[in-house]
């Protein structure tokens, strides 16, 4: 007698880095957090930085709260020049070599934005 099959287990998708709003420092006794905006929570911190001895913790959060947020900017602007690419592709006025061009864009920026 062979077994029923198990049912297939549905892998959660994991959400984006909360990049509706930009994330924040907040300075603490000897450290600083970086937080978040989770929609059910409001602000979590989901980094603590210590100081090194090269730099303060305040510098070095605001340093990687800066980076994450250029990041989710850059993205946005990467999707919406995707969306573009994508509709001068329907055109019929386009060249064979600038039609494989923006098709090269497109699936660079789909690697990098995932």
């Amino acid at each position: 007698m062979t077994k029923p099959p198990k049912p297939k287990k549905t892998v959660a998708k994991p959400r984006e880095f909360y990049s509706l709003h930009p994330w924040q420092c907040r300075v603490e006794k000897d450290s600083v957090e970086i937080l978040a905006y989770v929609e059910a929570s409001d602000w979590e911190p989901v980094l603590t930085v210590h100081p090194t001895s090269g730099a303060s913790a305040e510098i070095l959060a605001n340093y990687v709260t800066a980076i994450i947020n250029e990041h989710h900017t850059r993205q946005d602007l990467l999707h919406e020049a995707m969306s573009a690419l994508a509709i001068c592709l329907e055109e019929d006025k386009m060249t064979y070599t600038s039609e494989q061009t923006a098709e090269r864009v497109i699936t660079r920026i789909k690697g990098m934005t995932g």
